[in-house]
């Protein structure tokens, strides 16, 4: 069942139970109404023949279809109209029809409290009112009220008619409304099963309707905007890979046709065995920066409270150890080491400052230092040598970006772009300055 349907069944529904709620309470009103009045009718005519009986003598046992000169003249032949005794005996009747005198108007007559009841008198509804007078007996008055009947069977069928009206009206109106709620919705489905059917994302979601439905299409629109991007971030990134991957391939491959030649020398078959391995270290290398950019960290690693400076400091201590080479770590004056405690994914940060150290020290002199500064959410790395020209300070942390001054210096352009995934996974960010005196310094900022 579509949504549209269950829609529209359930704003019928409630329009039924609020349909029925309300003739209900209108019938009821109706009827109680009716009674009333026909009590309080019945009432007034009682006590004004009750008061008249107490000094009129009147005639027993006998029947009578006229009033009985003044005294009874308010009995009028809308009613029927018995007088009986304590025992049950009928004292004298005023009108057509007999009425049936049962226990309880004996127990009436008796000097019980007065009652009203429906009987049935000649196949015709009558209201009775049944009250006590004084010296025992009681009065017995019935009025007929099958127009009263009638009125309300019409107030029914009225009620019933209209009722029926308004559920299918109203039933109709909300499936119109819900064809026009879930349009949108369709439209979006149509969207999605288009995508599903034949691959394309080049499709877009029309942003019309409701702010809620408006707000919902430009989210998917902004989603696909965001699919489309990456899958051409990710093609980009395939063919770059290929086209790095192949310039070390192809040296490997060239490399083991020559040690098929009987002639080479050993100076000769060494120089081609070290470059094989120079090769196959830089496959390694881009094999393994790869891996790290096509991995989640956000998904793989969890976040914790991590003291800046101190981490900063572990991998400062692990790349001297490694590399022979000074480097300086130290704090700007003013932050404290317990003051630059953040939320990082500990891992992923110790390689980003890692690839950003071998970035310094590669392309710093030897005798140069490397300078690390740690602020309470930012890290600088600065060195000391030719420095990045302006043009390409905004292309060095693009995948496989390698100037023309650099290419021949060991590495595969990811090390930069790896730095900054770990910048946006954290909601920060990375730069490149020139170093006063000559350099570059990395901005490191979370």
């Amino acid at each position: 069942m579509s949504f549209r349907t269950r829609l529209s069944l359930v704003l019928g529904g409630v329009v039924l139970i609020l349909v029925t709620t309300t003739s209900l309470v209108i019938y009821q009103s109706v009827r109680l109404n009716l009674d009333r009045q026909v009590d309080r009718f019945l009432v007034n005519r009682v006590a004004s023949v009750a008061t008249r009986l107490e000094s009129t003598p009147l005639p027993r046992g006998q029947r009578f279809r006229n009033p009985l000169g003044q005294a009874l003249l308010d009995v009028r032949f809308d009613v029927e109209s018995q007088v009986i005794d304590a025992d049950g005996a009928v004292v004298f009747a005023i009108g057509e029809l007999a009425i049936p005198v049962t226990s309880e108007d004996i127990a009436i007559a008796a000097g019980d409290a007065a009652e009203f009841r429906d009987v049935i008198l000649a196949n015709r509804k009558f209201r009775l009112y049944v009250v006590p007078v004084q010296g025992g007996g009681a009065v017995q008055i019935a009025r007929d009220i099958e127009e009263n009947v009638a009125l309300l069977q019409r107030t029914r069928n009225w009620l019933l008619g209209l009722g029926t009206a308004l559920v299918v009206f109203s039933t109709l109106i909300s499936w119109l409304l819900a064809r026009v709620i879930t349009k949108p919705l369709r439209t979006l489905s149509t969207v999605a099963n288009q995508i599903a059917s034949t691959g394309s994302l080049e499709v877009s979601v029309p942003v019309a309707g409701a702010s809620e439905v408006r707000s919902l299409a430009s989210s998917v629109n902004t989603m696909l905007e965001r699919i489309r991007e990456s899958m051409t971030r990710e093609r980009q990134f395939i063919q770059d890979a290929s086209h790095e991957l192949r310039t070390p391939l192809t040296s490997l491959r060239a490399n083991s046709e020559l040690l098929e030649r009987p002639e080479l020398t050993p100076a000769e078959r060494s120089d081609i065995l070290l470059d094989i391995r120079t090769e196959v270290d830089e496959l390694t290398t881009i094999s393994s920066e790869l891996s790290t950019l096509a991995t989640d960290q956000r998904h793989t690693e969890s976040i914790a409270d991590v003291n800046l400076f101190d981490a900063t400091e572990v991998v400062v201590e692990r790349m001297r150890r490694r590399t022979k080479r000074t480097i300086n770590c130290t704090l700007i004056e003013g932050a404290t080491p317990t003051t630059g405690v953040i939320r990082i994914r500990l891992a992923q940060f110790e390689r980003a400052l890692s690839n950003l150290l071998d970035n310094a020290l590669k392309f710093s002199p030897s005798t140069s230092t490397v300078d690390v500064e740690v602020e309470s959410s930012e890290v600088r790395i600065i060195d000391h040598g030719p420095g990045i020209p302006d043009s390409d300070k905004t292309k060095v942390f693009t995948r496989f970006f390698r100037s023309d001054a650099t290419r021949s210096y060991p590495g595969s352009g990811l090390g930069l772009a790896i730095v900054q995934q770990f910048a946006l996974d954290h909601e920060g960010s990375v730069d490149v300055t020139d170093t006063p005196g000559g350099g570059a310094t990395i901005h490191l900022r979370l």
